[in-house]
């Protein structure tokens, strides 16, 4: 039992230390990165584990579902208005980008059609659930860019539950 309330109190600490950590500002906008976590194609939905894999979904069973080929990152973030005007914004916003310069959109797996700016009211936080589909050979050494009001934030890919350090 006292192992159990170390744990949860760590986990408290943790998730308050990410809180209370500022943001990625750009145009207006403040971002906070919730989580990031690897989606595979494989039964396990586990993403690039060291594990034998199971094994892949039927498309016609998943429509929307990834290639066998690509693993699908979900990253989730809060975007802050910090102005005291109505901000835009789009997922379109936000790519990713590997070695070599090679980069992937987000894919729009709700099923929302085109892209299109989206008004936050002052003051006001919406929260994204943003979806990149990568080549399996290719997750590694990823970044995300966040690109509004001319100004482009670079942050890394990080699934190991760590806050990463935010930079103004």
């Amino acid at each position: 039992m006292v192992g159990w309330l170390v744990f949860g109190s760590l986990l408290g600490q943790s998730q308050a230390i990410v809180a209370n950590q500022p943001g990625w500002v750009a145009g207006g906008l403040e971002l906070n990165v919730q989580q990031m976590v690897w989606m595979s194609n494989d039964m396990t939905g586990q993403g690039p584990l060291k594990v034998p894999k199971g094994f892949p979904m039927d498309p016609g069973m998943m429509p929307g579902m990834q290639s066998a080929n690509d693993n699908r990152l979900r990253v989730e973030v809060n975007l802050h208005n910090v102005t005291r005007h109505m901000q835009t914004y789009a997922k379109s916003d936000f790519r990713v980008f590997g070695p070599g310069g090679q980069s992937w959109p987000f894919v729009d797996i709700e099923g929302n059609g085109p892209v299109s700016a989206t008004g936050l009211q002052p003051g006001y936080v919406v929260t994204l659930d943003l979806y990149f589909d990568i080549p399996i050979a290719q997750s590694k050494d990823l970044s995300i860019e966040w690109t509004r009001g001319g100004a482009t934030v670079d942050f890394p890919v990080d699934t190991s539950g760590v806050p990463t350090p935010h930079h103004h």
